[in-house]
């Protein structure tokens, strides 16, 4: 065998294995919101998806799933003077994101992270959670994240790709995002469950992050934390969200009904937690109402006339 077709014979097996040579035509129809990597190395180059990557610049220019584009995740967050509490972008923020990394309404969109934490994961899942708060209906989060993909050896690339301009157009849907109002009416609402992604330790108001003003959960509210949800650093293994058998004993478990229709409301201390739980309770476990209070703790904490629980779990006791 000559050179040039071994060259040729090496290229076709690499793509092959990348997922570009068998890839379908389009992402199939009914693909689930948690898809493996596996699943992702298949469906490479259809035509319809648009893979997200939402670590830094820096680790995305060392190395990254092929066809991926890059939003760094604090390029979502819209901080400022006016916006201190809001995790969310606007619509119009937003669709100039998506447009420019060529997002269609029909595209089906997988978001990534680095897959090794689970501070990582939660910047994947918030992502989601946003994506789905702002209309777009096919996106899909991968399990392990980048970590998962590189340890089985996938291929990865450092070169950026292009994209035509995108039509999807952002329209939030406000079922999806709680508001600080509508935290507050719902509290002593009976059949509305209140959840705090956060640590156990600072939903007993034992500890708190340095941002938040005071110690404590919001009244009523049911400790589920985020990192429980996760695999991150179980036995050195990527970040993997745990099977949905484990998600739903954890659910119930902790009192949270059965009901797919209950009205949920997520919170932690500024949104990113909390959409680890909103991708499991809403995506994974089916749950039909369920919002992430886009404020939470950052904003509810700062707010002394608002009532907050410490040391007791769940009680309504100031």
């Amino acid at each position: 065998m000559n050179r040039k077709l071994l060259h040729s014979v090496i290229f076709t097996l690499l793509l092959a294995v990348a997922g570009f040579v068998s890839a379908p035509a389009t992402v199939e129809a009914g693909t689930t919101p948690l898809v493996s990597t596996q699943w992702l190395a298949k469906n490479l180059g259809a035509k319809n998806l648009v893979i997200i990557d939402v670590r830094t610049e820096t680790n995305y220019g060392v190395g990254h799933i092929p066809g991926s584009f890059n939003i760094p995740y604090v390029g979502w967050e819209p901080f400022n003077e006016k916006r201190q509490c809001q995790l969310m972008p606007t619509p119009a923020e937003f669709t100039k994101m998506l447009q420019a990394i060529g997002v269609n309404k029909d595209s089906h969109v997988v978001v990534y992270d680095h897959g090794n934490s689970i501070g990582d994961a939660t910047k994947g899942a918030a992502t989601v959670w946003i994506l789905e708060a702002m209309g777009h209906t096919k996106v899909s989060y991968l399990n392990g994240g980048f970590t998962k993909w590189t340890f089985e050896g996938r291929i990865i690339d450092n070169k950026k790709p292009q994209a035509s301009p995108g039509n999807f157009v952002a329209r939030l849907d406000g079922s999806k995002v709680a508001e600080l109002k509508e935290v507050i009416a719902r509290m002593k609402k009976k059949g509305v469950v209140l959840v705090d992604a956060r640590n156990s330790n600072q939903h007993f108001g034992d500890d708190k992050r340095g941002d938040v003003e005071r110690y404590g959960h919001i009244p009523g509210s049911i400790s589920l934390p985020a990192p429980f949800l996760n695999n991150a650093g179980a036995n050195r293994a990527p970040a993997t969200i745990r099977d949905e058998k484990q998600l739903a004993r954890m659910v119930k478990g902790v009192g949270i009904p059965a009901d797919k229709n209950t009205e949920i409301i997520v919170y932690c201390n500024t949104g990113q937690f909390a959409g680890l739980n909103y991708v499991v309770l809403h995506d994974i476990l089916g749950y039909k109402n369920v919002s992430v209070y886009d404020g939470s703790m950052l904003e509810y904490g700062a707010d002394e006339d608002l009532p907050l629980v410490r040391f007791a779990w769940g009680s309504t006791v100031k």
